[in-house]
């Protein structure tokens, strides 16, 4: 990166860590890890296929903004994770668009 665009690719990645932040915050770590639901089957059910009506999730439908969490390091420690997946792309078009073509 030219030294002319070292303040672009920075904004590009605090803006990216900012965004990355508040969307984990409110729906990532309950899309991710949030609680499955309870599918109302036994260990036998499973096994055999026996239909029931299932409740389960495909993805986690509770904890959005961490209500309920306890555990705030591992939140922090998979928000690191989310936010160096946003900022690869920044680092990818570093020189090569203008800051409204990012956002």
């Amino acid at each position: 990166v030219r030294s002319k665009n070292v303040q672009n690719t920075i904004m590009k990645n605090l803006l990216d860590s900012c965004g990355a932040g508040l969307a984990f915050f409110s729906v990532g770590y309950a899309f991710a890890y949030g609680n499955p639901g309870d599918d109302g089957r036994n260990d036998a059910a499973v096994y055999t296929g026996e239909p029931v009506d299932a409740t389960t999730t495909f993805i986690g439908n509770g904890n959005f903004f961490l209500i309920g969490v306890e555990n705030y390091s591992f939140w922090l420690y998979q928000f690191t994770f989310a936010a160096t997946a946003a900022t690869i792309v920044a680092g990818t078009l570093a020189e090569r668009c203008q800051m409204v073509a990012y956002l």
